[in-house]
């Protein structure tokens, strides 16, 4: 409802993009790593009566070719180019981060990121996820979030401020 508010109040918006935490469902990804999502899939997205496939929603074309451009220059962490598992669930623990993993191949998990690409899709207008790595979505997730949170957002402000300025 705020990503539909806000594109509601800047019709001219052709881009949507949720930035934010994330908790790692990839071993290979460490606090303050950077995914910036090729895919964003609704993990909890529930259909009793039928079956079909979760909703996914594509990253900006775009976005994604400017931000793999803007990141060959970074170091320091990984940035990951990969699909972020969305939904209204607190992942705390590594039996649920692993079920969430081999659902939807996703890297890391996080909130609101479906809700903004949902928006974005209805008002047929480009999407993108970027995440720091704050936890590994188990047990220690809440305490790991409030310390780690400095460094993955300062890892994703990095990646932003890399980005070359473009013309109106």
């Amino acid at each position: 409802m705020q990503a539909q508010y806000l594109i509601g109040r800047f019709p001219s918006a052709a881009l949507v993009v949720c930035v934010g935490a994330a908790g790692s469902l990839d071993p290979n990804l460490s606090v303050g790593d950077v995914v910036v999502g090729t895919e964003t899939v609704e993990h909890d997205y529930r259909l009793l009566f039928a079956t079909r496939p979760l909703p996914c929603f594509h990253g900006d074309i775009a976005s994604l070719m400017r931000l793999r451009a803007a990141s060959a220059g970074l170091s320091g962490f990984r940035i990951a180019f990969d699909v972020i598992a969305s939904g209204d669930e607190d992942v705390v623990s590594s039996s649920r981060a692993a079920e969430i993993r081999a659902q939807t191949g996703a890297v890391c998990v996080a909130w609101e990121g479906s809700g903004a690409a949902r928006a974005a899709a209805f008002n047929n207008i480009g999407s993108l996820e970027i995440r720091g790595i704050t936890d590994a979505a188990d047990k220690e997730a809440p305490q790991d979030f409030a310390h780690n949170l400095p460094i993955a957002m300062g890892n994703v402000f990095r990646l932003l401020e890399a980005l070359p300025a473009t013309e109106s």
